[in-house]
């Protein structure tokens, strides 16, 4: 579920785990996801997997460091499907 956008804002859901990459879909607070369970920190390099053994609190702590994007899978026009990253601070795993 994405939470705690800034009031107004938006989650951009972008083609790779880049701030400058082409934006794929948008979601508003409230709105559900479907996480893949794969998140990356892009300054480290290290991926890891949120869909093991934890509390969505243990999980959200990892995914709301700085850097972190996590993948989506959404759909991108009606009927058509693809992966996607957003920031991980902006998602709650269920």
């Amino acid at each position: 579920t994405v939470k705690n956008l800034p009031p107004g804002d938006h989650l951009n859901i972008r083609k790779w785990p880049s701030a400058t990459s082409l934006v794929s879909g948008v979601y508003s607070n409230g709105e559900r996801l479907s996480m893949t369970g794969r998140c990356k920190n892009i300054n480290t390099g290290i991926s890891f997997r949120i869909d093991g053994p934890g509390t969505p609190l243990q999980k959200y702590n990892k995914m709301r460091r700085p850097y972190v994007w996590c993948q989506i899978w959404h759909e991108t026009t009606p009927g058509n499907f693809a992966s996607g990253w957003g920031r991980g601070r902006y998602m709650w795993p269920q």
